[in-house]
């Protein structure tokens, strides 16, 4: 049979994949009668039979032959189903609005019909941005706007006495404001000399004090302290994270439908730790790994990487993952840039180091909500740490190599999983090692403490002090309490401050948050002393996080093993938490 014959009986691009046949096999494969390869000779004949017993089937294979691409088909019902779901949203959301349903005792703009409202302008600003601008202008807005903009202001960033001005106003502006503010309420006065003595040890301890870029220290401590104001001083602000942290807190207990089913009493009734908080971290999990499957974190990542590299003036790979610690552990957030590992300098190494060593993972933040502390400033002091840290990293370990990587060079794809499911599936699988490691700790770390406050104990009362009266957590106190002074806390205060510090430091902020919730249960801290303590436990800082830094950064780039030691070995893991504190 000829050629064309065989065109006539299979599709265009059925006779493309079959056609590759006599490219790669040569004829030998191929039946020369139906033009297939030989073992499909069967399933072809059945398929073209088929056809001939419907009515019309010359139309139909001629519809075939020249039958829309698959991608388009898909495309189509894409569109058409976006139709369909915002016409019912559309519907819905005027019905809400006409009926103006009243909810008696909550916030409006929180609970009621403004949230709807405010979810409704986000989302449809996303839909504008990401369906209409960024395809028809996003690039020439880039050319034309963003490209000219920062050619003009970059020498003025850049240039050393620019930048020694620029931390001078900065320095000036947040004395007035903080003097200012503070002037009825002397205490508060404390957190600004302890700005400036943290500062000054971070300066003398560093490694090369004469390579310090000062713009990085200013634009980080710039970002804190507007932050700061957003958050804690602006009402709006602060109405806005209350509102954010409390659908937070409202989401995550939700956890207990599912483990109160699982393990029943145990946690609907006697509240058991290891069912009922450490159960929430699965959950948490569950609904992030959907969201990397989605693509939603690992936009939010770059676009806060973009804006702490345009401001704070840090390198693409220090800001990247200084913007996924705020989500992401010390460990997870690394792997975001992990080819990138090797050709990073010691300076850069250092930063990501203390990005995670200064925050605290979002998987664990929902078992420490659980615990009482409140949402609202565990939020903002993960959000809060991210500028700061780069400062103080910078301050610590200034830049004295040439960076070879920049924000072109960042690419984060989405995971691999076929589907949302097996993406919610991925993630309760990753946190299951998690959980137990956090149980296992717990388990070691109480013992251990347990012991040596037995040995305190013990040598203590030989040397005539009453027994039970030295403890560890005593200890810590007395060692810490300067620290807690210049964070800002009443002297009578600073011994308990300090005992969680020292318990963070020494063991983990898991076991320093359930102190603090001991201590918040039996009203042993003021309303101040357990805002400044919150912010103080929010990070990994601590003797074992140094080994899990060393363990996880040496595996994922196991020729920069004699670098992350001399990194380790500058006392990363204090310095950088105490000034974030």
């Amino acid at each position: 049979m000829s050629e064309p014959g065989i065109s006539s009986m299979v599709s265009n691009g059925l006779s493309r994949d079959r056609n590759a046949a006599y490219v790669n096999g040569g004829f030998e494969d191929v039946d020369l009668e139906t033009g297939f390869p030989a073992e499909d000779k069967r399933a072809a004949a059945e398929d073209y039979s088929l056809f001939s017993m419907l009515p019309n089937s010359g139309q139909i294979q001629d519809f075939i032959d020249n039958r829309l691409p698959v991608k388009e088909m898909r495309d189509y019902k894409h569109v058409l189903l976006s139709l369909v779901l915002g016409g019912g949203y559309i519907l819905y959301f005027a019905s809400v609005m006409v009926i103006k349903t009243k909810i008696e005792d909550t916030d409006y703009w929180c609970d009621a019909d403004g949230l709807l409202i405010i979810l409704t302008i986000l989302v449809g600003l996303g839909l504008l941005y990401f369906q209409v601008f960024k395809p028809l202008l996003g690039k020439k807005f880039t050319e034309v706007v963003v490209k000219p903009c920062s050619r003009t202001l970059r020498p003025f960033i850049n240039g050393r006495f620019a930048s020694l001005i620029g931390c001078l106003l900065v320095a000036a502006v947040v004395v007035v404001v903080v003097v200012v503010d503070s002037w009825n309420d002397q205490i508060r006065m404390q957190s600004l000399i302890g700005i400036f003595v943290l500062l000054l040890l971070g300066f003398l301890f560093s490694a090369a004090p004469r390579k310090v870029r000062w713009r990085h220290v200013a634009w980080g401590m710039t970002l804190q302290f507007l932050l700061g104001l957003l958050i804690l001083r602006w009402s709006v602000g602060r109405a806005v994270f209350q509102c954010v942290s409390g659908k937070v807190a409202t989401f995550l207990a939700y956890t207990d439908q599912g483990s109160s089913f699982v393990f029943g009493a145990l946690v609907s009734e006697m509240g058991i730790f290891a069912f009922s908080v450490l159960s929430v971290i699965l959950f948490f999990s569950f609904c992030i790994q959907i969201l990397y499957y989605w693509g939603v974190m690992q936009w939010v990542v770059i676009k806060l990487g973009w804006v702490l590299q345009v401001t704070v003036g840090t390198t693409a790979c220090e800001s990247v993952n200084a913007a996924a610690n705020i989500f992401l552990g010390q460990t997870e957030a690394p792997l975001l840039i992990k080819p990138y590992l090797p050709l990073m300098t010691k300076s850069e190494l250092h930063a990501v180091m203390t990005g995670g060593f200064a925050t605290i993972a979002g998987s664990v933040l929902a078992a420490y909500i659980s615990f009482g502390v409140d949402p609202a400033h565990l939020i903002s002091a993960s959000v809060m740490s991210a500028p700061a840290a780069l400062a103080y990293a910078k301050l610590f370990y200034p830049e004295t190599e040439v960076s070879r990587t920049t924000t072109s060079d960042i690419q984060i794809e989405k995971g691999e999983e076929s589907n949302w499911l097996h993406a919610a599936m991925v993630g309760v699988t990753n946190a299951i090692p998690l959980v137990a490691n956090i149980a296992a700790n717990l388990i070691a770390f109480y013992a251990f403490i347990a012991f040596c406050n037995g040995v305190f104990d013990w040598t203590c009362t030989l040397a005539g002090a009453a027994e039970g009266t030295c403890t560890l957590e005593s200890l810590f106190g007395w060692i810490f309490m300067p620290l807690a002074w210049v964070m800002g806390v009443q002297w009578a205060e600073c011994e308990k401050v300090g005992e969680l510090i020292g318990i963070k430091t020494i063991a983990n902020e898991f076991l320093a948050y359930q102190r603090l919730s001991e201590m918040l249960k039996n009203g042993e801290l003021s309303k101040r002393a357990e805002i400044i303590a919150t912010y103080a436990l929010c990070g990994f800082s601590n003797l074992s996080s140094i080994g899990i830094n060393l363990g996880g950064f040496s595996a994922m780039a196991p020729d920069r093993k004699a670098d992350l030691a001399k990194v380790v070995e500058h006392l990363s893991a204090t310095f950088p938490k105490a000034k974030r504190d």
